[in-house]
């Protein structure tokens, strides 16, 4: 510990005293303090409090019963291949952030309630769209046409920026979240697009069976081979109840756990965060202008 005696403890502290008298412990270093948090007060006035909305979703593994009978022979093998190895969760996120979705949400009145401030009655191909000096310059510059009315690409893109979909490696719960101003509306919009991407997975399956079915009624009236005939009958009565388990309002992909709900406080702004950033901000700016002050001399 012998190092420790060389080390100048007392001028050290004396120093440290010195700076604060002079550049700290000063009357400009209250006012500063003072318009710290009065900007602090301005950004949380201008600031719009979003909430955590989201839902707790369980794969459902009983949708894999869906995909065949238990009787459904060769052929009814052959048209599950390609497509074994994608799990419900896969279909169900590429449904949810799909156009498909997004032009259905859009047909049950959905844009309107997002880009038309609520107005149901506007017709929802005919939303202005408005664009900013910016865009409106360069799309002038470069020579491109902007949209006038807002289209279901433009709630296919919110979809994608705001409602996100996790789970974790071999497990089966699935957590759906967005962020939003308005609870109201995102514990409405939330389930509702759950809802959409799931029904749209099941009216794709049934459509994807009777096309099956209607095919393979073809091949059996071709057919002379009594073992492809079976085969091929077999693989209609799997396609059947497929279609049996799916014409249903029972969810297919995912089923709620814990249904949709917001959180009590907005997650931003964290005041807190703000109030103390914004101090310490403003203190290094008085240390600063009032190092400048007293130095400017020599620093100029």
């Amino acid at each position: 510990m012998s190092f420790l005696k060389n080390i100048k403890f007392k001028e050290y502290i004396n120093k440290a005293k010195e700076f604060i008298l002079d550049y700290v412990w000063l009357r400009s270093s209250i006012y500063m303090i003072g318009i710290s948090i009065l900007f602090s007060l301005y950004i949380l006035q201008i600031s719009k409090p979003e909430f955590y909305i989201s839902a707790t979703l369980m794969e459902n593994q009983l949708g894999e019963s869906a995909k065949g009978g238990g009787d459904g022979g060769a052929a009814a093998a052959l048209f599950a291949i390609g497509t074994s190895k994608t799990s419900g969760f896969d279909e169900f996120s590429v449904n949810i952030h799909s156009y498909v979705v997004a032009e259905r949400m859009w047909a049950k009145g959905w844009g309107a309630k997002i880009f038309a401030a609520g107005d149901t009655d506007i017709d929802s191909d005919k939303i202005p769209k408005y664009h900013t000096i910016v865009d409106k310059l360069q799309a002038w510059f470069l020579g491109y046409q902007l949209n006038d009315y807002f289209t279901p690409h433009d709630l296919l893109n919110f979809i994608q920026s705001s409602v996100s979909l996790s789970k974790k490696i071999k497990d089966p719960v699935i957590t759906a979240s967005m962020m939003s101003h308005d609870k109201d509306f995102a514990l409405a919009f939330l389930p509702a697009v759950i809802r959409e991407a799931d029904q749209y997975g099941k009216e794709y399956l049934i459509a994807k069976s009777e096309a099956t079915i209607a095919t393979t009624f073809k091949q059996i009236a071709k057919s002379k081979n009594t073992m492809i005939t079976g085969s091929l009958a077999s693989t209609i009565n799997s396609e059947y109840y497929k279609i049996a388990t799916l014409d249903n309002d029972l969810p297919y992909h995912v089923y709620y756990t814990d249904p949709p709900h917001s959180s009590e406080y907005p997650v931003t702004p964290m005041v807190s965060a703000i109030f103390l950033s914004n101090l310490i901000i403003f203190f290094f700016l008085s240390i600063f202008f009032n190092f400048v002050k007293k130095n400017k001399e020599d620093l100029w």
